[in-house]
């Protein structure tokens, strides 16, 4: 992990740091895109329920002006951060991101396919001619104060990059575990390119830092997606921060001709959480496929947007978003399905289900369709409503007691979901974390 330069000792709240508190070391291209991305920053203002794209997002009670940006430290960790041990494996090839500094290890023959995984700062110091441009373009069509605050203010951030026609193996594993006290913000940017014909299955953690986190924390981070033609990406978001964090998350996927986006949102963790998932099927022939598992309890707020963007012809999405909740926990869904005028033959589907576990929960999904074209093929659909009372007394009457029972069902709930991302050992991970949340529940 490479040294950047150190924030300003002052604390300065987030909307009046200036670029040198955080790229003051960057080389001149870079700190030029995060100066552009600045600018948009700038000029946004705070979402507020009035927009109609965030009314359904309560913030009215978070001070956004009041956060400053937590301690950065980047030096390298000779170990991998304890917010993830247990969860990786000890071959696998890692960026990680604790509370300390990064740990990074990538097997030799992973790297001598040209796979490049770094720290997003050096790795535009060893390969700006790849860095530089995928980060300009994603600067150039940023959409909120969120997404160009990711996209300026970044003090970690993860780089993945497959060479044409290169299957990368095994999966790669990149996570951020900052410990934010009170009022403080950690910002961070993956960026992931796939060039024509690779193939790549990467999972991201965002997670709790442990019982050293306390008070209101801030959880800011973006991702861009850039698949080329034909290229094969599985992406897997793991979202387990901290009930004291604040998360917003962007993800941005431009999908080249014939190329093939597979991603996994499980939404488990923070207090309120808010994660837009937007998909530019831009190629012909293009397909993105999204699939969300959310578990909320206590308080939690978790709210998520989808985006199916279809621009070119014959291109295929499908979204299946399922949600259980208990205690007081609030899930609230909206998908848009957009196919343009230069997108004929396209199919698009979109689905969100949601359980809810006890009568004070409440979930809301929203599907919606902005079709310019004829000749496609696009269906959505959307459900809510309790456990079944005969699966409940089916189970019952087979032995189990009544939380057997449906803990059983939820289970089984989630289980089309995992199957559809082939990544068998987080399967086990995730139904160990749903099991724990369903012991914890009050409903």
């Amino acid at each position: 992990m490479a040294e950047r330069a150190p924030l300003t000792e002052t604390p300065v709240s987030v909307s009046r740091l200036s670029l040198d508190d955080v790229g003051g070391g960057d080389p001149s291209e870079l700190a030029g895109i995060r100066a552009r991305a600045y600018g948009h920053f700038a000029r946004f203002p705070w979402p507020t329920k009035e927009d109609e794209a965030w009314r359904r997002t309560d913030l009215s009670g978070l001070n956004l002006d009041g956060f400053v940006l937590g301690p950065s430290p980047s030096a390298p960790l000779p170990d991998v951060p304890e917010a993830f041990k247990g969860f990786v494996g000890a071959d696998e090839a890692l960026v990680l991101w604790g509370a300390g500094g990064g740990h990074r290890r990538v097997p030799a023959e992973m790297e001598a396919k040209g796979v490049i995984f770094l720290d997003l700062a050096e790795a535009y110091r060893q390969r700006p001619d790849l860095v530089g441009p995928a980060l300009a373009q994603s600067a150039a069509s940023l959409n909120g104060k969120f997404s160009a605050l990711s996209a300026a203010l970044w003090t970690r951030g993860i780089f993945v990059y497959v060479p044409k026609g290169v299957d990368a193996g095994a999966v790669l594993r990149g996570g951020y575990a900052p410990v934010l006290s009170e009022g403080q913000a950690a910002v961070s940017r993956t960026l992931i390119v796939a060039e024509a014909g690779s193939r790549l299955t990467f999972l991201e953690d965002y997670a709790a830092a442990g019982p050293g986190s306390e008070g209101d924390g801030l959880s800011v981070s973006g991702v861009d997606i850039v698949a080329g033609d034909n290229a094969d990406v599985t992406y897997v978001n793991f979202q387990r921060q901290g009930r004291n964090v604040n998360h917003f998350f962007q993800q941005n996927a431009r999908l080249a001709r014939d190329a093939r986006l597979t991603t996994l949102a499980a939404a488990l963790g923070g207090r309120l959480s808010r994660a837009d998932y937007g998909s530019h099927l831009m190629g012909e022939g293009a397909t993105a496929k999204l699939y969300g598992l959310v578990f909320g309890e206590g308080d939690q707020r978790l709210t998520h947007h989808a985006s199916q963007h279809h621009q070119a012809p014959r291109t295929f999405s499908d979204l299946l978003f399922k949600a259980a909740l208990t205690d007081r926990a609030r899930s609230i869904f909206t998908g848009m399905i957009r196919i343009e005028k230069t997108a004929a033959k396209s199919e698009a589907y979109q689905a969100s289900k949601n359980v809810l576990l006890s009568r004070t929960a409440r979930a809301n999904a929203i599907p919606m369709l902005e079709i310019l074209t004829d000749d496609v093929k696009c269906g959505h659909g959307a459900a809510v409503g309790g456990l079944d009372d005969d699966q409940r007394f089916y189970l019952m009457s087979r032995g189990l007691d009544r939380h057997e029972a449906e803990r059983a069902m939820v289970e089984g709930f989630f289980e089309d979901v995992l199957q559809r991302v082939p990544v068998p050992s987080l399967h086990e991970r995730l139904r160990a974390m749903i099991d724990e949340k369903l012991g914890r529940g009050g409903g």
